[in-house]
């Protein structure tokens, strides 16, 4: 397979026939709040004052392509990837980095034919974060000692994990206890930071449970 990216279901070389000859992913520009002290040295950062941690602007990425089709089949060829990429929001897989994805609104920001060969440019603003394929899952059951304590591993994007659970439990995250009833619960208290996060969860002997949650690195 030549060099590409997966777009979605689309690879741009198997699928197009492009050639990618140039990209640019940026990283996430920091959004900061500084006050000045009008009597003192330096500012105050308040950059994480609001949600207790850092936020990012959106991330952009340019990526540059040769064509090498007839170029009597330039007219269709790009009319179809226009279609299928400008102004919507897709799922973007880079060539050095096919663990995760990233999440955004695509456009065909220029097409220029230079004899046989045709140079194309995709644009894609996206979330800040580049996602891991699929989401991280914990599961098990409940031993005969009526609890279980369970270690997630969380990127950088903090998230709120989806846990299912097959009867009531009583759930104890950061010195917090929650009693819940069988099903699926996304409890707002409970925010995975970066790094590891413990959850123990007592029941009865035989209970299942599954921690599932979506990773974000930068």
């Amino acid at each position: 397979m030549g060099r590409g990216l997966f777009i979605d279901n689309i690879h741009t070389y198997t699928d197009w026939g492009l050639i990618l000859t140039a990209q640019e992913m940026q990283p996430p520009k920091v959004k900061t709040k500084y006050i000045e002290k009008p009597l003192g040295d330096g500012s105050i950062d308040l950059t994480e004052a609001i949600i207790g941690d850092v936020a990012y602007e959106d991330r952009k990425g340019t990526f540059e392509f040769d064509l090498l089709v007839p170029p009597e089949n330039r007219a269709g060829l790009v009319s179809a990837m226009g279609s299928y990429i400008h102004g919507r929001k897709r799922k973007l897989i880079l060539p050095d980095d096919l663990d995760h994805y990233y999440y955004g609104r695509m456009a065909l920001s220029s097409f220029v034919a230079q004899g046989l060969i045709g140079k194309l440019e995709i644009e894609i603003v996206c979330d800040p974060y580049k996602y891991k394929l699929d989401p991280t899952v914990k599961s098990g059951s409940i031993g005969t000692g009526g609890s279980v304590t369970v270690i997630c591993t969380n990127s950088r994007k903090q998230v709120i994990p989806e846990i299912t659970v097959s009867a009531a439990v009583t759930i104890v995250f950061n010195g917090n206890s929650y009693s819940v009833s069988p099903g699926t619960w996304k409890l707002t208290n409970i925010i995975f930071v970066e790094g590891q996060n413990e959850l123990t969860i007592t029941g009865a002997a035989g209970t299942t449970y599954s921690i599932e949650y979506q990773e974000g690195a930068i």
